[in-house]
């Protein structure tokens, strides 16, 4: 008996490790296929910027680096915009959150606003320092239409969004 309760125990560590194995196994292949999608949106990215902004190799050169610095702030501020807006909809929701409470969160949520909306000057100002100005102009203009792009390619491939609607 006590033979066949060690033997149980032994499997069940054995399919427990198993199981730890294989999803960590899963994240490690949903990252990898996180990062090659990153990576193909990038390269993409660079074709439709240079083609719409007509960028020559020397102005490509020196916009890449500067866009890329632009766009990590941009990515901070609207990450601090969404965690003041999931914070405030928290405390509105849950409704323990006193009105002053309230409105210092909507204040933060704001504030991040304007600092998003602030930085797109300071960034168009960066890239008129390398670029010619109607070059600088069409930046933000040219990220709209590849992001615009990029979800109407998404919305026309079949996949798992479509089957909850097809009923």
């Amino acid at each position: 008996m006590k033979r066949l309760i060690f033997f149980i125990l032994v499997l069940a560590f054995c399919s427990a490790g198993f199981a730890q194995d294989n999803q960590n196994k899963n994240r490690q292949d949903k990252k990898e296929k996180f990062e090659q999608m990153m990576a193909e949106i990038q390269s993409r990215k660079i074709a439709f910027f240079t083609k719409h902004l007509k960028l020559t190799s020397e102005e490509a050169k020196v916009f890449w680096p500067v866009y890329e610095k632009c766009e990590a702030e941009r990515n901070a501020a609207r990450k601090e915009i969404r965690k003041s807006a999931w914070t405030l909809h928290k405390a509105v929701k849950e409704g323990n959150a006193s009105d002053e409470e309230i409105r210092s969160m909507a204040d933060t949520y704001y504030e991040n606003l304007d600092r998003e909306a602030s930085l797109q000057k300071l960034h168009y100002y960066e890239y008129l320092k390398v670029l010619p100005v109607k070059k600088a102009a069409m930046v933000r203009i040219v990220e709209e239409r590849f992001m615009n792009e990029l979800l109407s390619q998404w919305r026309r491939q079949p996949g798992p969004k479509d089957k909850d609607y097809k009923k």
